[in-house]
């Protein structure tokens, strides 16, 4: 009888309301940008600016500085509904970073986070509180004391990579760089992480190889990603009921069972003294904990970690550890092969600092500055991720701009690493960029390969020393070259957020005299 009376038919009035729906859901949050006063491209209902990320993709230089330049430090596109703030000005980052770090600790929202395993107990995606807690657990790992525990390890290592060199350079013939840089540091981490020996520099198919590798081979432009960032709040109650994880599922299953097998062992043999990785999570059910870290006493309560704590964070480490720091590795030696005066500069450097030693240690490896600039110089051209991020957990204003509560707000670290302004031909390789003068006088918001703040990359020495230890051990006994199927300049995968050459890295090696 109501609808009777009404003066329209009700199909009209379902159609005004389905209109209303559309708006409110998928034009609405479209004008969040034009009301903060902030440039960029104009978005499509639904998609946002879908079509710029596919064109782009992820790694790529030079469409990160052009964005840049064409809207300023300060821009925001839309990933489907979801708004992202870009920042690349140097005071905004400042606050960001350090002085309202209080607003901007967590990496991502949380209907972008997923609590499934292993990713929902990982160290980059955990907040506040939980995050403060399990960091401050696991930072003693990779304290100065601990480093040069680790030093003999990782020179073990290093002498396999050598040896593997040396076999190429029998042959006289070009090999990819990446696949000997990729076997040192998975070694490496295997040892220093977890106490195990895998020699994934003899045995390739080794199952903690070949899942650590595919573990790895995160599929960003796949579906399952897509539908989840385009429809988060549909999507993570599916994933998180299927307890469907972004990771491969049977690299996942194949960790949680390594891992359990080592904790197992460890439990039973009661084995003390270990400072790993995974021994320092294992202890982490102590109610109180004093430790001495660089002549400091740590005094506090320390939250006992769980079996999914463990693992999640053992896998993280693993993977992240040995992907990034073997690509950087690769990159090093490109860039030595294509400026031999540098690499002349480097050798002599090492030669002189090793003259009365035997192995790479903390203390020698502190003293090699010329061949650190080399690593930084490689680490702003080629840095292990494009872009890092942040949320705002409340309303702040970060210099002119007001970011309302929940904005993703996301630090374009390629465009930060290209732009002319802070690195005059940024194209070139220059170690002097980081000469010890240099840094003094440069913004430290202009380099950020291992982000900035407290929420930095808890991995950062252990990676530098890992680097510049397999670094001067190739350097002592080779030299490295171009070969004529070297792609000059390298052809970069856009579609992968890691720095990825489309044909590899084919160098050729020479023994030293």
């Amino acid at each position: 009888m109501v609808l009777e009376l009404l003066p329209v038919p009700l199909s009209w009035v379902l159609l005004a309301l389905l209109a209303v729906l559309f708006y409110l859901y998928a034009l609405h949050p479209l004008w969040t940008f034009k009301k903060m006063g902030v440039p960029g491209r104009t978005p499509l209902p639904l998609l946002g600016n879908l079509l710029t990320f596919v064109n782009d993709g992820i790694w790529n230089a030079e469409a990160s500085r052009q964005h840049v330049q064409q809207w300023g430090k300060v821009y925001g596109l839309f990933f489907g509904r979801a708004p992202m703030l870009f920042i690349s000005d140097r005071e905004m980052l400042r606050e960001i970073f350090v002085k309202k770090f209080y607003a901007f600790s967590n990496r991502q929202t949380n209907v972008l986070t997923l609590e499934t395993r292993p990713s929902g107990r990982m160290l980059i995606n955990l907040m506040g509180e939980d995050w403060k807690d399990v960091r401050r657990t696991l930072s003693p790992a990779f304290s100065g004391g601990k480093l040069k525990m680790m030093g003999p390890a990782i020179n073990s290592c290093a002498d396999q990579l050598v040896q593997n060199i040396e076999k190429i350079a029998e042959t006289g013939k070009s090999f990819d760089i990446k696949a000997l840089t990729g076997a040192f540091t998975m070694d490496v981490i295997a040892r220093t992480a977890f106490g195990t020996e895998i020699d994934s520099q003899h045995n390739p198919q080794d199952p903690f190889v070949v899942m650590g590798k595919k573990a790895f081979d995160v599929k960003f432009t796949g579906p399952r990603f897509w539908l989840f960032f385009m429809f988060p709040s549909i999507m993570k109650p599916i994933y998180e009921w299927l307890n469907t994880d972004l990771f491969p599922s049977d690299a996942t299953s194949f960790f949680y069972g390594i891992f359990d097998q080592l904790i197992g062992m460890r439990q039973k043999s009661g084995e003390k003294g270990r400072v790993d990785f995974m021994q320092l999570m294992m202890d982490a059910h102590k109610d109180t904990d004093e430790d001495e870290e660089d002549g400091v006493k740590l005094h506090g309560q320390k939250r006992a970690l769980t079996r999914d704590d463990v693992v999640a964070n053992g896998f993280l480490f693993f993977v992240a550890g040995y992907e990034t720091t073997a690509t950087t590795m690769a990159f090093v030696l490109y860039n030595f092969a294509l400026n031999q005066e540098e690499q002349d500069k480097a050798r002599e450097e090492v030669i002189r600092i090793m003259e009365d030693r035997d192995l790479v240690d903390y203390e020698a490896v502190h003293e090699m500055s010329y061949l650190e600039m080399c690593c930084m110089e490689t680490l702003r051209m080629y840095p292990p991720v494009p872009m890092t991020s942040r949320v705002a957990s409340e309303e702040v204003k970060v210099q002119w701009l007001t970011i309302p509560k929940d904005m993703l707000v996301m630090v374009p670290i390629l465009a930060i690493h290209y732009d002319p302004e802070r690195w005059p031909e940024p194209k070139k390789f220059i170690p002097e960029r980081f000469t010890k003068e240099a840094r003094e006088k440069r913004d430290p918001y202009d380099w950020l390969p291992f982000s900035a703040g407290p929420r930095n990359c808890i991995g950062m020495r252990l990676a530098m020393m890992e680097l510049k230890v397999g670094l001067a051990k190739i350097l002592m006994n080779y030299r490295i070259m171009t070969a004529p199927d070297t792609d000059i300049p390298l052809k970069m995968k856009k579609d992968i957020q890691f720095p990825t050459p489309e044909n590899g890295i084919r160098l050729k090696v020479q023994l030293i005299d």
